[in-house]
């Protein structure tokens, strides 16, 4: 084995066995898991957060139409009570007061025979339910005050005809772009903090061996750019195993979920299994590629990052030094996130479009435009190109640092002095 491979191995088997590895792949595959059942702790909880409305209405006939409507987005509790106004019964006001419930509903005759709302939220979310009541109101108001001869034309024109031919060639359905795009947005979120504490992981790296002295024997056996390459290496290929053991966690879960729902499909009710079939649909439609794609911007994005992070560290003498120089470099990395974010949305935006072509932005933003639309080939090849050749340069200009810091203890150096590092040749 060479020089560079025995130090890459070395990083490699020593942080493998750290505590801190196994306790961070630990947390992130008891994360996973958790992941995997967000769906049933949200169907848990979904009850707790749902608006509780009384209502009160004028006959049992109109309330049964009332809470027909709403019931499908609320917690509708039909009171004992027979409104003949707009006033909230003494009674259930105290009960509302008193946050029994959310909100009160009442539904009266005015003089005309038209029916008509008097709406007694005591939340402030219940507040912002009004628009949405009105809409959920429209049929059974169209139903009660036109004639019979009316109501069906006026019903009918109340639900015209609506019909949607989705062109998207990825996604089927809102529904299905939604749990998509969630999958990709937990690709993008691994894909951030692993570029990111890997980074730091190399510039402690750096300061740990400076510290204990080390480097001294180190350097006198081999060259400060083999023990750039081999730490670099060596933690990438460390990443690189924690993000294996995640996948396979997260296939492993998926495996689980998927036989979870065909067990049950017999015994869910239309609707529950239709969003069981939409969440695997969603999970079919991220395809193999993206995972590969995931793989080669992960390892773009590490390694430009990484030599950076080299160099800083070779230039630090103590770890509150690399802390102080972590925001310089991981602006252009949360940059990269923030933007990705809005590309999960729009990934087609011209800004957007040119920007992931940008190196230091490029992983993370043209992985979410790859995992969410059809990019043109030739973007992610000037994507890929200009990563490598950023990473080229950074290289370049990580082992000139690293040559004249890794033996640097005390004061820093001066910019005059990293300046002139930096123009002498190689």
């Amino acid at each position: 084995m060479n020089t560079v491979g025995i130090l890459a191995a070395r990083e490699y088997l020593t942080r493998l066995h750290s505590r801190g590895f196994i306790i961070g792949t630990i947390l992130g595959v008891i994360g996973i898991i958790s992941l995997s059942f967000i769906s049933v702790i949200g169907n848990a909880l979904g009850g707790a957060f749902t608006t509780s409305i009384a209502l009160v209405g004028p006959d049992a006939a109109v309330t049964k139409s009332l809470e027909k409507a709403l019931s499908q987005d609320y917690k509708i509790i039909v009171e004992p009570y027979r409104s003949h106004g707009p006033e909230l019964p003494k009674a259930l006001k105290e009960q509302v007061m008193l946050k029994k419930y959310d909100a009160a509903l009442v539904a009266y005759r005015e003089k005309n025979d038209t029916l008509a709302f008097a709406y007694y939220p005591v939340k402030s979310a219940s507040l912002e339910d009004q628009q949405n009541l009105r809409r959920q109101l429209l049929q059974p108001v169209v139903a009660s005050d036109f004639s019979s001869a009316n109501a069906a034309f006026a019903e009918k024109a109340v639900n015209f005809p609506f019909s949607t031919t989705d062109l998207n060639p990825r996604y089927k359905s809102a529904a299905e772009a939604g749990l998509a795009q969630g999958l990709v947005y937990f690709l993008l979120l691994l894909l951030y903090i692993s570029v990111i504490m890997y980074g730091v992981y190399v510039a402690q790296g750096v300061i740990e061996e400076k510290s204990n002295r080390v480097m001294e024997i180190m350097i006198a056996a081999v060259r400060p750019s083999q023990l750039l390459a081999g730490k670099i290496g060596g933690i990438g290929a460390l990443a690189l195993t924690q993000m294996l053991v995640f996948a396979v966690a997260a296939a492993a879960m998926l495996v689980i979920v998927a036989l979870s729902q065909a067990s049950k499909v017999q015994s869910l009710s239309t609707a529950a299994s239709a969003q069981g079939q939409q969440a695997m649909s969603a999970i079919a439609t991220v395809p193999p590629s993206t995972l590969v794609y995931l793989l080669v911007f992960f390892l773009l994005g590490f390694f430009t990052y990484a030599t950076m992070f080299a160099g800083v560290g070779a230039l630090a003498s103590k770890a509150e030094d690399v802390q102080q120089s972590n925001g310089i470099l991981i602006g252009p990395i949360i940059f990269a996130y923030l933007l990705s974010i809005f590309a999960l949305q729009d990934p087609d935006k011209p800004f957007l479009v040119w920007t992931s072509m940008v190196p230091l932005i490029s992983p993370m933003l043209m992985f979410t435009r790859v995992a969410t639309s059809s990019v043109p080939f030739w973007q992610i090849a000037v994507s890929i190109v200009a990563s490598l050749l950023a990473i080229w340069l950074f290289t370049l200009l990580a082992a000139k640092l690293y040559r004249i810091g890794v033996l640097m203890y005390g004061k820093p150096l001066a910019p005059k002095e990293i300046w002139r590092a930096l123009r002498s040749p190689s």
